[in-house]
């Protein structure tokens, strides 16, 4: 029972972000690094509308989310727009150098310290499940946002419209809808659930400049897992990567070889990370060169 618990709760930190990065692949078709850093940013703006001003939790996160969503709109208007002709490989590139200049300006203001977010946490009473009030929090706002995107995808005119550009970003400015503008309002949809996802972890962990390395690699494992361009794809990637991590270091291995007790590191979860992204880029990248070598037979 406590790694299904455990699963949830990481698979709801990484989920949102993952979720991020898979919906602008399905508009813009390039990968954004910076996605990781405006979860980055979501963590440090709680820490200082909460910490600092003394705002309660929960408005100081809707605030934090709100000023990552307008900081990715800014940024797609001063980098990403000037781009749009560019290839796939270029905006990349360029997403690496956004996410590295948000890293220095962070560390520079904040320093290289460890913060943390004070909250009121209680655990509850479940017998042989270690759960607290925090983690349910965590898996209840993730879901929830979540629930709240997909039908503002399918039952509104601007989830329509966000949907038919990430079938066909060209027919549906030849269509009439207003493509720029539907890009803002991707960015800051992006943004804001990236800051989600960066203030979960910051809420259970701590604050550094480099937090972005322990979620780079479960976030973009659980994207290609569940699909590049398919967002709720990216969620079940999270998902599936999160418990496949849990169940794997929860095993008494030593037990199963008649031994005595062993039990894989915690460290182990970003090893499972990196073999599920390249075991998908592995397979990718051979049903390309099959369909390159039909096409040329």
């Amino acid at each position: 029972m406590q790694v299904i618990v455990n699963s949830m709760i990481y698979a709801s930190q990484i989920a949102v972000i993952a979720l991020g990065v898979s919906m602008c692949y399905s508009i813009l078709r390039f990968t954004n690094f910076a996605q990781i850093q405006y979860a980055v940013v979501g963590g440090y703006l709680l820490y200082v509308l909460s910490a600092l001003l003394g705002l309660p939790i929960l408005p100081a996160a809707i605030l934090a989310m709100a000023g990552t969503g307008l900081l990715a709109v800014a940024i797609d208007i001063l980098v990403f727009a000037k781009m749009r002709e560019a290839t796939a490989e270029s905006k990349m590139i360029a997403s690496w150098g956004v996410a590295l200049f948000i890293r220095s300006v962070i560390a520079a203001i904040f320093g290289g310290s460890a913060l943390y977010i004070e909250t009121n946490i209680s655990l509850l009473p479940l017998s042989g499940v270690f759960i607290t009030s925090l983690d349910i929090f965590v898996v209840l706002a993730s879901l929830g946002s979540m629930v709240v995107l997909h039908l503002a995808l399918v039952r509104t005119r601007l989830g329509t419209a966000l949907r038919a550009m990430s079938s066909n970003l060209g027919l549906s400015r030849a269509r009439g809808i207003p493509t720029e503008a539907m890009i803002r309002l991707m960015w800051f949809i992006v943004g804001a659930f990236a800051a989600m996802g960066g203030i979960l972890v910051a809420l259970q962990t701590q604050l550094t400049p480099n937090m972005d390395l322990s979620i780079l690699l479960p976030v973009f494992a659980a994207v290609a897992i569940g699909g590049m361009s398919n967002i709720f794809g990216a969620v079940a990637g999270a998902f599936l990567l999160s418990f496949t991590q849990n169940v794997l270091i929860a095993i008494d291995f030593g037990s199963l070889l008649g031994g005595n007790p062993w039990y894989l590191p915690a460290q182990f979860k970003d090893l499972v990370a990196v073999t599920a992204l390249v075991i998908v880029l592995m397979a990718n990248l051979q049903g390309r060169l099959a369909r390159w070598g039909k096409a040329t037979a």
